[in-house]
């Protein structure tokens, strides 16, 4: 059963829906699309079968996700943000931008390219939402996706559902430089560290727009 604090107090009211361990988690593998149970359990490793159930389900209840089905063949049962759970986002921002002061995170912590990733699109300035080029990252072998459509930067797992305007393929180790200024996509393509398939003008732009917040540091140095 989930605990309460049981206090009127609406930030005591939000950490009974949000406030146990796994649950922001869950709504930050959700917002990069729709998973499917099995997805999110290999997103997450530690997390236990039965509690990831209960945490759907709480969370279903709460109105923050609803399900869902894939398209495709055999339509496969999936979850979703609802616009209640999608309006986290700008608390998911704050956190992400006040994890930049802590300390680096020991060498043997899981790492992915999509975290970094929605990192940087949540702090992204507004006009990143106007950066309508479908762009597919490859980084270090892991595929995802993102486009502006005027109002929100999507970004799913997985390859582009049509072919990209711009393809990006890079080690983890070159994408974080690019998205910390340390090395420029002109640098990075010369040294062979960057594989541009598009315009160049447009990856320079991505890189303007998308980048670490200030003072983010990852296991890769």
């Amino acid at each position: 059963m989930t605990r309460s604090y049981e206090q009127t107090c609406f930030i005591a009211r939000a950490l009974d829906v949000l406030g146990e361990r796994w649950t922001l988690l869950i709504v930050r593998e959700l917002a990069l699309g729709p998973r499917r149970y099995v997805d999110l359990l290999s997103a997450l490793p530690g997390l236990g079968t039965s509690l990831l159930a209960a945490r759907l389900k709480h969370l279903e209840q709460h109105g923050v996700l609803r399900r869902t089905t894939l398209p495709g063949p055999g339509h496969a049962a999936a979850y979703e943000l609802t616009d209640r759970g999608e309006a986290l986002m700008p608390a998911l921002a704050g956190l992400a931008e006040w994890g930049t002061g802590l300390e680096d995170p020991p060498p043997g912590y899981t790492d992915r390219g999509a975290w970094t990733t929605l990192a940087m699109c949540l702090t992204a300035p507004a006009e990143a939402a106007r950066f309508d080029t479908l762009t597919e990252l490859v980084v270090s072998g892991e595929a995802l996706w993102l486009r502006g459509d005027g109002e929100r930067v999507r970004l799913e797992t997985g390859r582009a559902p049509i072919p990209p305007g711009l393809r990006l393929t890079c080690e983890k180790e070159t994408f974080y430089a690019l998205a910390r200024g340390q090395v420029t996509v002109d640098g990075a393509v010369a040294s062979g560290q960057l594989v541009i398939d598009g315009e160049a003008e447009t990856a320079r732009l991505f890189f303007e727009l998308f980048r670490l917040p200030d003072g983010h540091r990852t296991s890769s140095q």
